[in-house]
């Protein structure tokens, strides 16, 4: 650093500790995991005066989550009277898991939950629970065909595939982009049962983000299937080859299981102000951190320099806060019990610019 700038305010790093924020808040954001939280604040014993330059250098962070956002735990599929009916909200149906964190009023049992999932077959075992009798209730989920629908899986293609049970229907899966999905958002199709067992709230959602995604159906509803060949009936039906699948014909998938909670964490901060672009036009980004570990491990990033390109214009830094993101822009929330580390390094210039 500059001779001339006094030590105890350049320091060369800084370690940010979660556990050293007593205020962090508690998640509050439904189903996204009570209890927690998702951003916290250091503050510092001494200021740091005319950084101009900072870069995460590292990043310790519990991966503390399910396979499954309880923000993406709902699938929609169509069920129509005729293969030619064109969808509309009269003819969407679908299959849902309560969060994790849900807690039933005393004798309501007609739900089920999302868990931890080590596998695909798991997470069909437990779908099919969800589809079939006792599964939900249509008191709180008037989307929901009590055994509409029986979910597979192939250990030789490794895909997730579903059909439907009522005689002389179709069926389509239902795209993420469908416009019919928000409409049923709006509309609060589904419900959750609170403790209370007197109210209810709004299934946790993320518009854009469905459990078809998740189990291997990643078409969008609003572009042509990809083995349709020009014959889709309508773009809506999102599936491989877009034309509706009779009773008891299997609906094939165009991917494949995704068990991954998050591909990244994002870390915003307010050192930036404007500055450092995230995902969907937020700002205040420090650094995106990868998820290299499974579910309950730990997640150790190492930047590659001790300086960063990322400009900084702030005379005085007396305190500074982090807050956690996933892939779709939610927050990343952890339970009190797990400690995140962030270590930050600066560089500073002397009054004639140099380093």
């Amino acid at each position: 650093m500059p001779s001339h700038l006094n030590s105890v305010n350049t320091p060369d790093r800084l370690s940010l500790d979660s556990y050293a924020d007593t205020n962090r808040p508690d998640g509050t954001t439904a189903g996204q995991g009570s209890g927690g939280y998702s951003s916290f604040n250091n503050n510092l014993n001494a200021a740091i005066l005319n950084a101009k330059e900072v870069n995460l250098l590292r990043a310790t962070i519990p991966n503390v989550k399910l396979q499954l956002p309880n923000y993406q735990l709902v699938f929609y599929y169509y069920e129509l009277p005729t293969v030619s009916t064109t969808p509309t909200i009269t003819h969407l149906k679908a299959v849902r898991l309560y969060p994790s964190d849900y807690v039933a009023p005393s004798g309501f049992t007609a739900f089920t939950k999302n868990v931890f999932f080590a596998d695909p077959a798991a997470l069909v075992t437990q779908l099919n629970l969800a589809a079939g009798a006792g599964g939900d209730d249509t008191t709180y989920n008037d989307l929901w065909v009590s055994g509409g629908v029986t979910f597979s899986y192939s250990t030789t293609t490794k895909q997730i595939t579903w059909i439907g049970n009522t005689a002389s229907k179709f069926y389509a899966n239902v795209g993420w982009n469908d416009s019919v999905i928000q409409d049923a958002n709006d509309a609060q199709d589904i419900r959750i049962n609170n403790f209370d067992g007197t109210t209810t709230t709004p299934q946790p959602y993320a518009a854009g983000f469905t459990l078809n995604q998740r189990i291997g159906f990643a078409l969008s509803g609003t572009s042509k299937p990809p083995q349709s060949f020009g014959l889709s009936l309508n773009n809506k039906y999102a599936h491989l080859t877009g034309v509706p699948k009779a009773t008891s014909a299997t609906v094939p998938a165009d991917s494949y299981p995704c068990l991954v909670y998050t591909q990244n964490i994002f870390l915003y901060s307010n050192l930036f102000g404007n500055s450092g672009f995230g995902n969907y036009g937020k700002k205040n980004l420090l650094g995106v951190v990868p998820v290299d570990v499974a579910s309950f491990g730990v997640v150790q990033f190492f930047g590659l320099t001790a300086g960063g390109d990322a400009c900084l214009n702030i005379p005085e830094i007396y305190s500074v806060s982090i807050e956690m993101r996933d892939d779709a822009n939610q927050v990343y929330v952890l339970p009190a019990s797990a400690n995140v580390n962030l270590e930050i390094g600066f560089k500073y210039y002397s009054l004639d610019g140099s380093k």
